[in-house]
């Protein structure tokens, strides 16, 4: 566990602020996923108060993120809730022991692309989604695709009344965020104020309009401490442990990311493999209270750092308040227009589409911007468990191709004699284009390249090496130059003699010369040891 500092005024305050974000958010990703609000509020709450406590990160704030939402529904969907409590805590585990194996840094090596690709993907699965409900008409389906279909497809049941809510909530929050006291009020509380607001008036008038007490208990009396998903892990164990698989890497690089990002914003560090630790610990716990998955989230984070946090107690005292809020204000919970909360979905999702970023990524790359592109329309499409495999495997494509196209030699004088400099990557991937460059240059007699200057070479393995002692072999007059001594050892096993290793300090220095001078103990003869 790690030491909690000294509280502090101003870590209250960004407590109090950000509990006041994730209100709202909790109860509509839950309610996006196919699951209960308290789901969401007790991951807020439990999952939220335990990664602060056990975490690393001075300003991350965890809980139900929207990047969770379609693997939630599709797991809820397809196996029941039981399922996904089961996959939370096995996630918990996989976390910990990626944690404990040290593992964290490597879970940062995320391609920028596949990451906005994959979150533009969930924004627009976010944005269809809720369009059923921002029209009132009841859809059924396996996924959002098929939802909105069916939706469309009753377009004349479209009740103006949720139209009406979902407008009047996002214009307020979009009016809300442009003033000043959007710091202390959040936009999507304005929507929802203004949502309920609105769904008062309308009801005043004798139309019905959905509510969250209409379709899910809001009752405290529900919630307690249950084992029973254990018995699913041994039940379905195949369907739990690829959805643990899947929430598991989740977790890890969506909050070791908000983390990462945390840190540039605030110029602090965390120790990766802690911050693990303390999200494993959190989604261990949570299914025992009926609770979602739990990550680090950046924009409660950002949040927190803005309203002037300095270290992790203000993410504790988050939880802290938002569990008062579930207490006192349940009732009012139940009161709320599932349109106000589709609206504050619909600002999720703008936030989460970076068509801008798609574009930039384009223009500094086209390969990039269309991996982009795909990994977005796969996850819309399939899923992420395809989408961002798919993306990675690409990736490492573009990156061999464009190694395979580096290798290129330069033939230049240095220290009075022309060298054949084949860059700094000499391996299995490169010495297909170098080993027939160099031997043309070799071949070439007005080029009289005597020696391979292998200085700048800083990626080698051993079919570069051996590329070198076949050419050295083949070319009598030909001598290796390397920065280091320590690079000479190598390339006496790849079958280059030691007369023609040739170290570069200030000068070059023939080995074999410097050791005979050393073992004859012949201070003249070491001084003279040195190619002019």
């Amino acid at each position: 566990m790690s030491h909690l500092p000294r509280i502090g005024l101003n870590n209250i305050l960004a407590g109090l602020i950000v509990a006041v974000v994730a209100l709202p958010l909790c109860i509509a990703f839950a309610i996006a996923s196919g699951a209960s609000p308290m789901a969401g509020l007790v991951a807020g709450v439990v999952g939220g108060a335990i990664a602060a406590l056990f975490g690393s990160s001075r300003f991350q704030v965890s809980g139900p993120a929207a990047a969770f939402i379609t693997v939630i529904a599709g797991i809820i969907a397809s196996h029941g809730f039981p399922v996904l409590l089961a996959a939370t805590f096995c996630a918990g585990l996989i976390v910990i022991a990626i944690g404990a194996l040290k593992l964290g840094r490597l879970m940062e090596f995320m391609p920028h692309p596949i990451i906005v690709g994959f979150t533009t993907g969930i924004g627009l699965l976010i944005l269809i989604g809720q369009i059923p409900v921002a029209l009132g008409v009841a859809a059924e389906g396996d996924d959002a695709l098929a939802k909105l279909g069916n939706a469309l497809a009753d377009i004349h049941l479209v009740r103006f009344q949720e139209i009406a809510i979902v407008g009047l909530s996002l214009a307020a929050a979009l009016l809300w965020a442009r003033t000043r006291f959007a710091k202390w009020v959040p936009a999507p509380l304005m929507a929802l104020v203004v949502g309920l607001g609105a769904a008062e008036l309308i009801a005043a008038q004798g139309l019905s309009v959905s509510t969250v007490g209409g379709s899910y208990s809001m009752s405290l009396d529900g919630l307690g401490f249950s084992t029973d998903f254990f018995g699913t892990i041994l039940a379905n164990p195949n369907a739990v442990l690829l959805a643990a698989l899947t929430l598991g890497l989740l977790i890890a690089v969506e909050s070791l990311l908000a983390a990462k990002a945390l840190d540039s914003l605030t110029n602090s560090t965390h120790d990766p493999n802690r911050e693990l630790f303390g999200l494993g610990l959190a989604n261990v716990a949570v299914p025992f209270l009926g609770g979602l998955p739990v990550s680090g989230v950046i924009v409660r984070g950002s949040t927190n750092v803005m309203s002037g946090a300095t270290n992790q107690t203000s993410a504790f005292t988050h939880a802290i308040f938002l569990g008062l809020f579930v207490a006192v204000l349940a009732p009012l919970v139940a009161r709320l227009p599932m349109a106000a909360l589709a609206a504050v979905l619909f600002l999720t999702a703008m936030r989460l589409i970076e068509i801008h970023e798609i574009k930039r990524i384009h223009r500094i790359g086209a390969a990039e911007g269309r991996l982009a592109l795909l990994t977005a329309a796969l996850t819309v499409a399939v899923d992420l468990t395809v989408s961002v495999p798919l993306g990675l495997v690409l990736t490492l494509v573009l990156v061999l191709r464009r190694m395979l196209t580096q290798g290129s030699v330069a033939i230049r004088e240095r220290r009075g004699v022309n060298v054949a400099d084949p860059g700094s990557h000499v391996t299995f991937l490169t010495s297909p284009r170098l080993r027939p460059q160099i031997e043309e240059a070799l071949l070439n007699d007005t080029k009289s390249v005597q020696a391979l200057d292998m200085s700048r070479v800083s990626a080698v393995d051993a079919t570069g090496l051996s590329m070198v002692g076949e050419i050295v072999t083949r070319n009598d007059g030909l001598d290796v130059w390397v920065a280091t001594a320590e690079e000479t050892a190598a390339l006496r096993h790849a079958g280059v003699p030691d007369e023609r290793i040739h170290v570069l300090g200030n000068e070059l220095v023939p080995l074999r010369e410097v050791f005979a001078a050393i073992q004859s103990d012949d201070a003249t003869a070491l001084a003279g040891a040195k190619t002019p």
